[in-house]
C-alpha cells in the first residue's frame, strides 16, 4: 500500500485539523448504506461485506470520494466487539477466520482504492466500542492493542474511537492506544442525547464526565456523532467547542450528526431528508463551533455533495455583478 494511495500524510492531516482554511468533511454512515444495498443484521456484520461484497463496500466509498470529503474511514466500525465475542466473520469460500491483520488491510485497501488520483485525503480507522462491561479490563486492552497495531502498520492518518458512551471503556481503550501507537494521532467522538441530566449518552453519563476521560491527555480531535440529528446536536457541539479551547486546548471538534433524530436504529431506515436540508443544519454547527463537519447514520454521499456545495458557497465572496 503506496502513501499515494492512502491519500495524505499524518502530519498534514494534523495540520489541516488544526487549522482548517474551511470546515473539514468527513464520510457518511457507512453501516445504513451497506444495509440500504442488502446487508441484514441480525445475519452478519458490516464487516463481512469487507470479503463477500467487496464491490458495494467500495461504491460507497467511491460515492464518498465523488462527493469531495476530505477524510474517509474504514469499514471497522465493530472490530473489537467482534474480536471480544469471536464473532469475527469467515472469509467466504474457506470458512477460515483471518487474523485481525488481515481484516484492517483488507479494510483500508477498500477505502484507499477510490483515493487513487484523487485530490489530497485522508484515510482514518474508524473503530466502535464493545458496549460489553462484563469484559476484563486486561483482555478488553489487549483486543484494543491488537487492533490498533494493525491500524498503525497499515499507514492509516489517524485512529477514531467513535459513538463512545461508557467512561469505563474510553478510559482503557485510550491507555491501550498510546500503549501500544503513542506515534498514531487519536480522535475520540462521544456519542449523547438529552435525558434527565441534560445532555448524556445512553447510559445516562453526562457529558461533562466524559470530557474528564479526555482532560489529562487529549486526544486530537474531539467530537460527538451518532444519536441525534443536526438540529439537536447543536448544544452537544457547543459544550464540546467550549471545552476544546479552555484552559489552552484549541482541540479540534468534529459533528457528525445522523440524518433523523430519536433513537439510533440502523435496522431501520430514517425518514427523508433532502440532502439540501441536511446541508443547512449542518452549517449551523459550524456555527456552533465545529471545525469539522460529516454524517453518521442515514447520512449519504448526495447529502454530504450538498454539504459540499453549502461549504464552498458560504465561503465564496459573494459576487457584485
Amino acid at each position: 500500500m503506496t502513501d499515494r494511495a492512502l491519500g495524505a500524510s499524518r502530519s498534514s492531516f494534523l495540520q489541516a485539523l488544526r487549522s482548517p482554511s474551511r470546515p473539514l468533511l468527513w464520510d457518511g454512515g457507512i453501516g445504513t448504506a451497506l444495509i440500504a444495498s442488502g446487508l441484514e443484521l441480525r445475519h452478519e456484520p458490516p464487516e463481512a461485506w469487507l470479503w463477500s461484497h467487496k464491490d458495494e463496500l467500495l461504491a460507497i466509498h467511491r460515492g464518498f470520494v465523488a462527493a469531495q470529503v476530505d477524510v474517509l474511514q474504514t469499514c471497522t466500525f465493530g472490530l473489537v466487539r467482534l474480536l471480544a465475542t469471536g464473532g469475527l466473520p469467515p472469509e467466504p469460500g474457506t470458512g477460515r477466520v483471518l487474523g485481525i491483520r488481515d481484516y484492517v488491510q483488507q479494510a483500508v485497501a477498500s477505502a484507499s482504492l477510490p483515493l487513487e488520483n484523487q485530490r489530497p485525503m485522508w484515510l482514518v480507522g474508524s473503530l466502535g466500542p464493545t458496549g460489553d462491561a462484563g469484559l476484563s479490563q486486561e483482555r478488553l486492552a489487549g483486543h484494543y492493542r491488537e487492533v490498533v497495531e494493525a491500524f498503525a502498520e497499515a499507514q492509516v492518518a489517524a485512529l477514531h474511537l467513535e459513538t463512545c458512551f461508557d467512561p469505563r471503556e474510553l478510559r482503557l481503550a485510550l491507555r491501550a492506544v498510546r500503549a501500544a501507537t503513542p506515534e498514531l494521532p487519536v480522535l475520540v467522538s462521544l456519542t449523547v442525547t438529552h435525558g434527565q441530566q441534560g445532555l448524556e449518552t445512553p447510559l445516562g453519563v453526562p457529558l461533562q464526565r466524559m470530557l474528564r476521560e479526555l482532560s489529562d491527555d487529549p486526544p486530537a480531535l474531539v467530537g460527538v456523532n451518532c444519536s441525534q440529528n443536526a438540529e439537536r446536536m447543536r448544544g452537544a457541539v457547543a459544550m464540546l467547542a467550549e471545552w476544546a479551547q479552555a484552559e489552552g486546548r484549541r482541540i479540534p471538534v468534529l459533528a457528525r450528526p445522523q440524518l433523523h433524530n430519536g433513537t439510533p436504529d440502523c435496522k431501520r431506515p430514517p425518514r427523508e431528508i433532502s440532502p439540501q436540508r441536511f446541508a443547512e443544519q449542518l452549517l449551523l454547527l459550524v456555527d456552533e463551533g465545529a471545525t469539522a463537519i460529516g454524517g453518521c447514520c442515514g447520512v449519504t454521499a448526495a447529502h454530504l455533495a450538498a454539504a459540499r456545495q453549502a461549504i464552498e458557497g458560504f465561503l465564496s465572496p459573494v459576487s457584485k455583478l
